[in-house]
């Protein structure tokens, strides 16, 4: 277990910070901590539970890995649960989770290990400024990195799903490997949309049952941060919609492709046709003009190929071929 960090009267306290400080913390109206673990660290959640009075099932909800972004509100606290989002550029969105344990003057993070927690640090020390607004200050900075890591992964999906379908009039598409991939976006598209959805919502219900009340003046950077949580899901479902088109319309070239193939089969096949039917006439083992005569040999391949030169001008001509 980490206290990353501890402000008093505004002010960065320096150094490591036992659990009995906490209590000592928690009873002082100027002193503001917080509290990091990963889920592995199941034995000081465990104590923290004991001291802090953290409700069973909030604990509990903290261990799974099943659980949507949501604000649940607890007798001695606030539980959020927040998703972030990492997007590689095959397309592939991996998703860390994180809880939160919101209590007066101490915030507590259990976070799956790929979870951005320094990208949080880094933030709260780039706007120490607001370090006086105590445990909302500390809740904004968690969500504006979850936000931004949102907002990145919709961009870069945007940019995957675009190439792909530009990819789908190429002269030669692999239609196999643009569908696959196709469902491969469409799964990932999923996840960003289960973990943008609520963001919103969870945004306006802090401002109006945090635990500790948010100031005013914060009140425009949790704003922003919900505009920003509601373009990532909206651009998640448009993403959605872009995905789903070019399934369709991947499978509709499929099928078109296939009707031009069957189209110059059958084209070939009426020419084959006319010169087998010439030739099993001048095939007959009955006494016809010409027959056993070189001017008959003449005549029927004169025949063949010119029954055959006419059909594939004819053909090429309304584009059967």
């Amino acid at each position: 277990m980490q206290t990353k960090r501890l402000y008093r009267e505004g002010k960065r306290v320096e150094g490591e910070h036992s659990l009995t400080a906490l209590a000592e913390h928690r009873a002082s109206a100027n002193c503001t901590a917080w509290v990091d673990l990963t889920l592995d660290e199941e034995g000081a959640l465990d104590e923290l539970a004991t001291l802090l009075d953290l409700h069973q099932l909030a604990v509990e909800d903290a261990r799974s890995h099943l659980e949507r972004p949501r604000l649940a509100r607890f007798d001695s606290h606030l539980l959020l649960t927040l998703s972030a989002s990492e997007c590689d550029e095959e397309g592939t969105v991996e998703i860390s989770r994180l809880t939160a344990f919101i209590l007066p003057g101490i915030l507590i993070t259990v976070h799956e290990d790929r979870f951005p927690i320094d990208a949080v640090a880094k933030r709260l020390d780039d706007n120490e400024e607001l370090s006086t607004y105590g445990v909302p200050w500390l809740v904004w900075a968690l969500l504006d990195i979850v936000v931004d890591s949102h907002t990145d992964s919709v961009e870069r999906l945007d940019e995957v799903i675009e190439a792909l379908s530009d990819g789908l009039f190429s002269e030669r598409p692999d239609t196999s490997e643009v569908q696959r991939r196709a469902f491969t976006l469409r799964r990932s598209v999923s996840k960003l949309r289960h973990a943008t959805l609520p963001l919103k919502e969870v945004i306006t219900l802090l401002i109006h049952q945090g635990e500790e009340k948010v100031a005013p003046e914060l009140h425009p950077y949790f704003a922003d941060v919900g505009d920003h949580a509601g373009l990532a899901a909206d651009w998640s479902e448009t993403l959605a919609d872009h995905i789903s088109t070019a399934i369709e319309t991947s499978i509709a070239l499929q099928g078109n492709k296939m009707n031009e193939i069957m189209k110059k089969v059958t084209g070939w096949a009426a020419i084959i046709a006319v010169p087998t039917a010439i030739t099993g006439f001048f095939g007959m083992n009955v006494d016809f003009p010409g027959h056993d005569q070189v001017e008959g040999l003449i005549a029927s391949v004169t025949l063949v190929i010119g029954s055959s030169v006419v059909l594939y001008i004819v053909f090429k001509r309304r584009d059967w071929l």
